[in-house]
């Protein structure tokens, strides 16, 4: 530690501290422009200037390192002058528009001005002017070259932070100008960081231009619902109209970023997509009725039905609080534990239980991450968690985490990678077997029994690919004094699964007796899985991710929810639409998730509800499952209730209302009550405060926790741990892979289904559907970039623009499954994940045929 003295207050600091941070903790206000927290110092615009005894000149505080018995001055006439003049220089050429510009009444630089600035300025000559037009950069971003102050936080922003080098400067001095560089902009990921970090309005929102000023809006600090980082987000509306979204500085896992998803995609609130009124079907057809009419059409339904299997499906976008209902119903009122809260995945919970139980580490990512090695599995997290992603880039550049990839599909963050190990999918269950063997015959030191007896069990596999690249991932593990694994949940789509979790459990406890103080936690794609499973929405667990056949812990619910639980685990999804194939299933309630198009086998889920004697969906978009349900009743969407999302930390944070129900939709907690009344019962505590307050008091992560305590960063939800199980298993064989040319699917950067593809805004960024392959695998069927192509497996074909990606690995073929148009899953077939296909040209299949051309063997 270090001692400074500024403006006659003492301090210490560590060491390696600047001036402007110490400032900054003993709340001296220092104007700076080019300064920001997350990026090194640029010290270019000389507003930070200090005065420290003896030195002759003033020096930048954001780039001042503190020395021991420092004396610093921060507000004396010569530091005054200084900023007077600097600012005086910036307004020479800064066009006087305020009254046409969008950052009129939120401008750093008018703020500047008003506390520093001159009052009258020096120069006279005529202002620069780089264009006479505002430049349109991109679908969402505008820029106005003129109003640059050339303090290049969003060239910066772009590079350190995003990794995306989409824009950079031009000329020198006053000339200087950002500009997106020929063909960089094509790579853009149209996040908009470069407008939240602009202090002035050079960089802006093109879909919120001219649409607003600061002070017509009412502001709500809320989550983003887009995925499972848990960005904390600031929505704009005017006269109850969905205007902008933008980020809070220094709040939050993502501080001052929002990827576009976040920043851009939250005008699917005003999709003309809803559904209005409830409805029911009368002589094949969707009739919209009054809610009194369709609780009279569904208490006869219900009662119909009632002898026969009743499920529930709930989407893991949906609050705690609605989840935690939705559970409590079907367990209360129709005595079921089939319950799921999954379209894309069977939860293997006899293993992910006690992996989540023992590893979860439920603290802030910006910690886990700063551990010595990081290793992520599976998934491409560039495209599923931007955000996690600037700040794993963050990690590596600045402090030095050894980043570890082991994953079938490549991502922009491989780049700052220190080991990248490619697997078929499927294959990371076989390479964490071969890390874990590799760790263990290396040990010299902990040759303890239980060691031993891992050895023993373990073997390295016979093939497992990664190669050399799997030794340096395992001596970057050996070496490390800290380890974090964060782990994608596109892994549990495989058949691999169940393996590549037991692998998981295997590698972390080998860490654990390593003394890495092993870390875990997964990157979920859906902004509310982590609570979804903490609130039990699943078929063999209660609330808190207990046992659902544990006598105590179903003893406590029962008790306080007045009702008996089933004691045997329920039917997931896939085994409740056997339910439903079989005539077994009387009635499936579908609460805010469209299976229809999310599930891997589009034929089979659709004859699957068909079949079920009672459909019901509540939803607020009208899906293609919706098109299918006999009851259909119309909720409130994303910011229409209050509520909570637990992220993919743990962390528990407030979801806020910022609008009112549109048309005659409800609050999908009012709906519960509704559907309970139908039955003559009645669910307690059934407002959103009520039954956070159950939350807290019967689910263990959450007990104890008060709305009072969230405040603007929310609250950790506690790790509850069990002792591990000790069992070690055997590894797995090397995947198949049937043919050349195996289809994958997941998220696209610009959309992740279902309410991505409502937004108006996302659909002018992104580009039309796509199929992803490697140059070599193009290359040998004759395809080009930009071709239209079909890709046709047994069960049927689609048509798409090919995207030739050179670090793509051979033999996979990539189509995101966020386009509705494209009806991906009718090219799947359940329990055969990835699926062989074949790839034409549009024209020449057309020639051909369509003969297959791209696997060993026909389909």
């Amino acid at each position: 530690m270090v001692s400074i003295t500024i403006d006659k207050q003492t301090l210490e600091v560590e060491a390696g501290s600047t001036v402007l941070q110490a400032a900054q903790r003993l709340g001296i206000d220092i104007p700076t422009f080019c300064y920001l927290k997350r990026l090194p110092a640029l010290a270019s615009c000389r507003m930070c200037l200090v005065e420290i005894e003896g030195l002759r000149r003033l020096q930048p505080s954001c780039a001042t390192q503190v020395t021991d018995g420092m004396v610093v001055r921060t507000n004396t006439p010569q530091i005054e002058e200084t900023r007077s003049s600097m600012l005086d220089m910036l307004l020479a050429n800064h066009p006087l528009d305020c009254p046409i510009c969008d950052k009129g009444g939120e401008c750093e630089l008018q703020d500047m001005v008003m506390a520093y600035g001159p009052r009258e300025s020096r120069f006279r000559d005529d202002k620069r002017v780089f264009h006479s037009k505002d430049i349109r950069l991109s679908p969402v971003i505008i820029m106005n070259v003129n109003r640059c102050i050339q303090c290049q936080r969003c060239v910066r922003m772009c590079e350190e932070v995003v990794g995306a080098v989409a824009l950079g400067t031009v000329e020198k001095g006053m000339d200087t100008a950002v500009t997106g560089f020929e063909g960089s902009l094509a790579s853009c990921d149209q996040c908009g960081n470069c407008v939240e970090v602009c202090p002035v309005g050079a960089l802006m929102s093109f879909p919120y231009r001219y649409k607003a000023r600061p002070w017509d809006l009412i502001e709500t600090d809320t989550i983003c619902p887009h995925c499972g980082t848990g960005c904390q987000l600031t929505v704009g509306t005017r006269k109850g109209e969905f205007m902008r979204v933008r980020s809070k500085w220094d709040e939050g896992v993502n501080h001052e970023t929002l990827c576009a998803r976040g920043r851009f995609g939250l005008d699917f609130v005003a999709s003309r997509d809803r559904i209005k009124r409830p409805m029911i079907r009368r002589d094949g057809a969707l009739v919209p009725v009054s809610w009194d009419e369709a609780g009279d059409y569904l208490r006869r339904r219900l009662s119909a039905v009632e002898s026969k299997a009743a499920g529930g499906l709930a989407s893991p976008r949906l609050p705690n609080e609605v989840l935690y209902q939705f559970q409590k119903l079907m367990r209360t009122l129709f005595r079921t534990n089939n319950i799921d809260c999954s379209t894309r995945w069977s939860t293997p919970f006899d293993v992910l239980g006690p992996l989540a139980a023992s590893f979860y580490s439920r603290t802030p990512l910006e910690d886990v991450i700063g551990s010595d090695c990081v290793l992520i599995v599976g998934g491409n997290v560039t495209e599923e968690n931007p955000v996690t992603e600037y700040l794993l880039r963050d990690g590596a550049r600045r402090r030095h985490t050894a980043l570890l990839m082991l994953s079938a599909r490549p991502s922009r963050l491989d780049a700052d990678a220190r080991a990248v190990v490619r697997v078929p999918p499927g294959g990371e269950a076989a390479s964490l077997a071969a890390v874990v063997a590799e760790l263990v015959a290396a040990d010299q030191t902990l040759r303890s029994d239980v060691l031993a007896g891992i050895s023993a069990k373990i073997g390295r596999p016979a093939e497992s690919a990664g190669g050399d690249g799997l030794d340096r991932l395992a001596s970057a593990l050996r070496e490390g004094r800290s380890v974090t694994v964060l782990v994608s949940v596109d892994l549990l789509r495989l058949p691999e699964a169940r393996a590549t979790l037991q692998q998981l459990n295997n590698l972390l406890q080998v860490l654990r007796l390593l003394g890495k103080g092993p870390a875990m936690q997964f990157l979920f794609d859906r902004a509310n899985q982590m609570g979804a499973w903490d609130m039990g929405v699943l078929p063999a667990a209660l609330p808190g991710l207990q046992a659902v056949d544990d006598d105590e812990a179903r003893a406590t619910l029962a008790r306080h929810w007045r009702a008996e639980i089933p004691s045997e685990p329920g039917a997931g999804l896939d085994a409740m639409l056997e339910l439903c194939v079989g005539g077994q299933m009387g009635m499936l309630y579908v609460a805010g998730t469209d299976p229809l198009v999310a599930y891997h086998d589009r034929d089979f889920v659709a004859r699957a509800l068909g079949a079920a004697d009672l459909l019901i969906v509540q939803d607020t978009f009208f899906t293609d499952t919706v098109g299918l349900a006999e009851v259909v009743l119309p909720a409130a969407g994303y910011g229409e209730e209050s509520g909570t999302f637990t992220n993919n930390e743990g962390r528990i944070q407030n979801l806020r209302k910022f609008r009112e129900p549109v048309f005659e939709a409800r609050g999908n907690l009012a709906i519960f009550d509704f559907v309970a009344a139908l039955r003559d019962q009645a669910l307690q505590r059934s407002t959103q405060g009520e039954v956070f307050a159950e939350i807290t008091k019967l689910v263990p992560a959450y007990q104890g926790l008060t709305q009072e305590q969230l405040g603007a960063d929310g609250a950790f939800t506690k790790s509850v741990p069990t002792p591990p199980s000790g069992a070690f298993f055997e590894p797995p064989s090397a995947p198949n892979v049937a043919g050349p040319l195996m289809l994958v699917t997941g998220n696209g950067l610009f959309h992740n289904g279902y309410l991505s593809e409502r937004s108006e805004i996302l659909n002018t960024i992104a580009d039309d559907p796509y199929v992803e392959m490697s140059g070599d695998d193009a290359a040998q069927l004759g395809l080009s970039d930009g071709d239209q192509v079909i890709v046709r497996s047994a069960q049927g074909e689609l048509t798409a623009k090919l995207r030739v990606n050179r670090r793509f690995p051979r033999g996979l073929v990539f189509v995101p499954e966020n386009y509705r148009t494209l009806r991906l899953n009718m090219l799947m077939r359940r329990g055969e994940y990835p699926c062989p296909v074949n790839v034409q040209r549009v024209h020449a299949a057309s020639e051909s045929g369509l003969a297959f051309h791209g696997s060993a063997e026909p389909l």
